[in-house]
């Protein structure tokens, strides 16, 4: 029976040990996420302060340069530093658009990126084009080096649209031959392509004219706050449960096992009379039973490290209760090789399962009650009650008809103990019995030898749907994981 114990509780330290590792390693993820939250905030405010700099020199006109048909010019200026400033500050990047700097009326209106930018917003592709033919011949510097021009959006895209299809939509064909005319002559003075000499500004034409301006401005902070939800709601993703935790919880796992496993090896090869430092006494087979014993600790420390990371962060369980659920789960299998082996009888098998399960019962009802007071003369039957249950829903489809005593001797333990509630115990025993349906499942997969073993993906993709992950967030394929490691 000895033996039988021990092998009924060796999973328990490799369980238990990670998790107290998922735990820590939850909360770290959580404080994490609790950080990235607070620096969200604090870009957000930042990005808004930039949009009110563009709000303040909007409402001084008086203060903007031109008359009441040019001043959208310095304002377009303003606009594009100020929205590109927001974005790079929502995304917590530092902002690389500067206006502050660069001389007023110069050849440079802002910098933008580390590049020379020279805006022209006037009414008209071919007006704009004719500016920046203009600025370019004047200005030999801005344009040999790598100056650019910035124009209104929907001017760009009238660009754009020409260079990709020889037309733009709604200019005649004279107009836009003479577009073509101005680009070749603006490529050939300048000796650069016009992909490379022109480029988009943040807003529209009618965007940054003085009546309009305001809306646009109020639509810019409408945007940058719809990213700044897309932004929260990734955050819990990034720092959620990965498989490279789970691949830690798994080393966890095994390192523990396996160390766990060789030390109780030595010692009992130690009990034998065999002491392994000492020349001579230890054979080639007792280095082969060490060797196979440290390797199917570690492989269950393993399984045991993944099961536990996954039940923690795909259920509502906590860590402590996952490691000894995991533990007591794992304590009962090799109990119940033991019995169907024939090394240990029906009794041996209810008394050292129920002892192996109340371990998890024990933890469980902590993290289920938490603050709860649990009366001491009931104590002992509610643990009992849930340790029966652990064991008869681990085991009940592994037995066939020849265990048939065993079971119903597991069923009138259950029974007994849960007579002995009261009726507010035997209603969480009630809850944990609703719960013990998708644990089932969890227990088949963890039996299942050759899952086990390789931890194929096969295993990977029935736990997840058996702890509800949704079905697009499961990795069925190589690619899957691929396409997930590459993210």
């Amino acid at each position: 029976m000895g033996k039988a114990e021990d092998k009924a509780s060796g999973p328990h330290v490799a369980a238990q040990t990670s998790g107290s590792w998922v735990g820590l390693e939850a909360a770290i993820r959580g404080a994490a996420l609790a950080e990235a939250l607070e620096n969200q905030d604090r870009a957000l405010r930042e990005a808004m302060a930039e949009m009110l700099r563009v709000r303040d020199f909007i409402g001084s006109p008086q203060h903007i340069l031109g008359n009441a048909n040019t001043k959208h010019g310095e304002i377009a200026e303003q606009v594009h530093v100020g929205v590109r400033r927001a974005s790079e500050a929502l995304h917590q990047r530092t902002p690389s658009a500067n206006i502050e700097d660069v001389p007023r009326t110069g050849p440079v209106d802002y910098v933008d990126g580390g590049v020379d930018i020279q805006s022209k917003y006037y009414n008209g592709l071919r007006n704009t084009l004719d500016g920046v033919a203009s600025h370019a011949e004047e200005n030999n510097a801005f344009v040999t080096g790598e100056g650019r021009y910035h124009i209104p959006r929907d001017q760009f895209e009238q660009l754009r649209e020409l260079r990709e299809t020889d037309t733009v939509d709604g200019l005649s064909e004279r107009h836009i031959e003479q577009l073509k005319a101005q680009i070749e002559a603006l490529q050939r003075e300048t000796g650069r392509s016009i992909e490379d000499l022109v480029d988009a500004g943040e807003a529209t034409y009618g965007e940054v004219q003085q009546g309009e301006v305001h809306k646009t401005v109020d639509r810019q902070e409408q945007g940058l706050k719809r990213d700044d939800e897309e932004l929260r709601d990734q955050a819990p993703d990034e720092h959620g449960p990965s498989l490279a935790g789970s691949v830690e919880a798994a080393a966890v796992g095994a390192a523990v096992g396996a160390g766990v496993t060789l030390a109780g090896t030595l010692w009992a090869k130690h009990r034998e009379g065999k002491n392994p430092f000492r020349e001579g006494e230890f054979s080639t087979e007792d280095w082969k039973d060490v060797g196979l014993n440290t390797a199917t600790g570690a492989g269950t420390g393993a399984v045991a490290g993944f099961s536990v990371y996954w039940l923690t962060n795909s259920t509502d369980l906590a860590a402590p209760f996952a490691g000894s659920l995991v533990s007591g789960l794992m304590g009962i299998g090799a109990l119940l090789k033991e019995h169907q082996q024939g090394s240990i009888s029906d009794e041996e098998f209810a008394d050292l399962s129920l002892i192996v399960a109340a371990d998890a019962a024990v933890v469980g009802i902590a993290a289920v009650a938490g603050q709860t007071l649990i009366p001491v003369p009931v104590l002992g039957a509610f643990i009992g009650s849930v340790a029966g249950k652990l064991v008869a829903s681990a085991v009940k489809d592994s037995l066939g008809e020849a265990e048939s005593e065993l079971i119903e001797r597991l069923r009138r333990f259950e029974t007994v103990a849960i007579e002995r509630l009261d009726d507010a115990l035997r209603a969480v025993v009630v809850e944990l019995d609703a719960n013990f349906g998708r644990l089932e499942d969890l227990a088949r997969i963890a039996f299942d030898e050759g899952i086990n073993t390789e931890l194929r993906m096969a295993a990977s993709i029935r736990f997840a749907a058996a702890v509800d992950v949704r079905s697009d967030d499961i990795i069925r394929s190589r690619d899957d994981l691929d396409v997930f490691m590459q993210e």
